[in-house]
């Protein structure tokens, strides 16, 4: 594996805080088994991973997530993740996740988190699990916020926004914006009425 790819690991691992290789393989391309066992046991000799003892496959806990696992004269050749990258990553590890998780996760703003959530949901790549209420008082709201799911997990590489959709980058294709069309409700309400009236 290439100093970006355990880069990308590494990512990954502070993301989960405690998890297994083979999620982390799981999650990232251009993984394998045997490079991530070497590379986990190199952070466990430095102190910034601890290994559980499991029966099936033993599991780790990030201990230092500020850590640079990688010396300072050669993870200058690292080229910096953008803040999109980081939250596509974030999304592909977890699965289901809130704006919040995402934006702490990627360490972006929570309004960046939910604009690129609103625009990947837009374009078919992730759904509503939970809603978040939107009525009743504050107190009865605390702590409830919309879950979403990754549907689509093309690859490593962020959708881009564009004006009219999202260029995927794995794919090589723009996946257009779906259309929200609320006139199917209005429909369902008038052949509701009109069933009133003839009853």
């Amino acid at each position: 594996m290439s100093r970006k790819h355990l880069q990308e690991a590494w990512e990954a691992m502070t993301v989960l805080k405690t998890f297994r290789l083979s999620q982390v393989n799981a999650a990232l391309q251009h993984t394998n088994m045997e490079s991530l066992k070497a590379f986990a046991k190199r952070l466990e000799g430095k102190g910034i991973i601890n290994r559980t003892k499991d029966y099936d496959e033993d599991f780790f806990t990030v201990l230092k997530p500020k850590a640079r696992p990688f010396d300072k004269a050669k993870s200058k050749a690292v080229t910096p993740i953008s803040g999109r990258q980081k939250m596509w990553q974030s999304m592909r590890i977890l699965r289901d996740f809130d704006a919040a998780q995402v934006a702490t996760t990627a360490e972006v703003s929570a309004k960046s988190a939910q604009s690129y959530i609103s625009q990947l949901k837009k374009a078919g790549y992730l759904f509503v699990v939970k809603q978040a209420p939107r009525t009743g008082n504050v107190i009865e709201r605390a702590g409830e916020t919309t879950v979403y799911r990754l549907l689509k997990d093309t690859g490593p590489t962020r959708p881009i926004p564009k004006a009219d959709g999202v260029f995927d980058v794995n794919k090589k294709e723009l996946q257009p914006f779906k259309q929200v069309e609320q006139k199917a409700s209005v429909m369902q309400r008038v052949n509701v009425g009109e069933v009133h009236e003839q009853l």
